[in-house]
C-alpha cells in the first residue's frame, strides 16, 4: 500500500520548488561561477537568452517529476529520506553531465566536479523545501505489492550486463549509425568535439557512467513497481527515459552547434535504449525470494 498523492498540494509545492531551483541554478552558473566556463563551447548570449523559456520549462517538468519519484520510492516520508533521495537521486540526475563531458572540448574535471556537487546540493535543497511545503491531506491508500529487497547477486549480474550492452549500442549509434543515417545533420557541422584520442582515453570513464546510471534505473523500477511485469517495465522505460533525458535538453540550451534536429534524434534514441534496458532486466532478473520474505521497511 502507498499513500495517494494530494495533487492540489503537490503541484504548488513542487512547482514552487522548481522555480526556486531554476533561479538559483541560473544565477550560480550564469553569474557566480561564470569564469569556469571560459573554455566551454557556449552559444552566444543572445541565443541562450532566446532559449531561456525552454530551459525554464525543462525545470518545471523535471523537478516536480523528481518530487513524484520520491513519493513513489519512499513510502515513509521523513526529512532524512527526502535529503537522502536528494543526494543519490540528484547524482542520478547529473550523470548525463558526466557523459557529455567525454565529448565536450575545453571541459575539465574541475568544471564537471563543480556541476556534480552543485547539482546534488540543489536537489537536496529542493527536497528539503518540498518536504516542508507538502503537507498532504489523508486521502487513503492505493493497493499494491510490498517493496522488496533485491536479490543483489542476480540484480547486479543482470543490470550491469544490460548496461554494458546499452553502452555498446549507444556508442555505435552516435559514432557510426546516426552519421550514416543523417549525413551532414548528425552531428551538425559546427558541433564541438574533443580530439579523438582524448575521447578514447575517457571511454572507461564513460562506460562506468552507463553502469551506474542504468543500474540505478533498474533499482528505481523495483522500488516503484514491486509487482513488476512487462507492462510496468515498458511504461517505466518510457517515462523514466524522458526524465533521464531532460538534462540533455538543458545542455542543449547552452552548447554551440547543438541543433533541434540533433536533440530530436537523441530523444527518440534516448527513450528506445532505456526501454530495451528495462525489458532486458525484467526478462532476466529472477530473484530467489519474494515480497513476503524480503519486505522492506521503506
Amino acid at each position: 500500500m502507498r499513500a495517494k498523492t494530494d495533487w492540489a498540494r503537490f503541484l504548488p509545492a513542487a512547482i514552487a520548488g522548481a522555480i526556486l531551483a531554476f533561479v538559483l541554478d541560473v544565477t550560480w552558473h550564469g553569474t557566480i561561477v561564470r569564469d569556469m566556463y571560459a573554455n566551454y563551447p557556449s552559444r552566444a548570449p543572445e541565443e541562450v537568452q532566446a532559449l531561456l523559456p525552454f530551459l525554464f520549462a525543462t525545470y518545471v517538468v523535471q523537478l516536480p517529476t523528481f518530487c513524484y519519484l520520491y513519493l513513489r520510492i519512499y513510502r515513509e516520508r521523513t526529512l532524512a529520506n527526502a535529503l537522502w533521495w536528494g543526494a543519490w537521486g540528484g547524482y542520478f540526475v547529473v550523470i548525463p553531465n558526466e557523459q557529455f563531458f567525454v565529448g565536450i572540448p575545453g571541459m575539465g574535471f574541475g568544471l564537471l566536479g563543480m556541476q556534480v556537487v552543485e547539482g546534488i546540493v540543489l536537489t537536496m535543497l529542493l527536497m528539503a523545501f518540498f518536504h516542508l511545503a507538502y503537507r498532504p491531506r489523508p486521502l487513503g491508500e492505493i493497493p499494491g505489492a510490498a517493496q522488496v529487497k533485491p536479490d543483489w547477486g542476480r540484480f547486479f549480474a543482470v543490470a550491469v550486463s544490460g548496461a554494458m550492452l546499452i553502452f555498446v549500442i549507444d556508442i555505435a549509434f552516435h559514432g557510426t549509425v546516426a552519421p550514416k543515417l543523417f549525413p551532414g545533420i548528425y552531428p551538425s557541422p559546427d558541433y564541438p568535439h574533443r580530439p579523438v584520442e582524448e575521447s578514447k582515453a575517457l571511454l572507461p570513464f564513460l562506460c562506468q557512467t552507463y553502469i551506474v546510471q542504468l543500474t540505478m534505473f533498474c533499482y528505481m523500477y523495483l522500488r516503484m513497481y514491486p509487482e513488476r511485469g512487462f507492462a510496468s517495465a515498458v511504461w517505466w522505460g518510457v517515462w523514466g527515459a524522458l526524465f533521464v533525458f531532460i538534462p540533455n535538453m538543458q545542455i542543449f540550451v547552452t552548447m554551440r552547434g547543438y541543433t533541434w534536429t540533433m536533440l530530436g534524434i537523441q530523444v527518440v534514441e534516448g527513450v528506445a535504449l532505456p526501454v530495451m534496458m528495462i525489458a532486458w532486466f525484467e526478462a532476466l532478473y529472477r530473484p530467489k525470494a519474494r515480497a513476503d520474505a524480503l519486505a522492506m521497511a521503506g
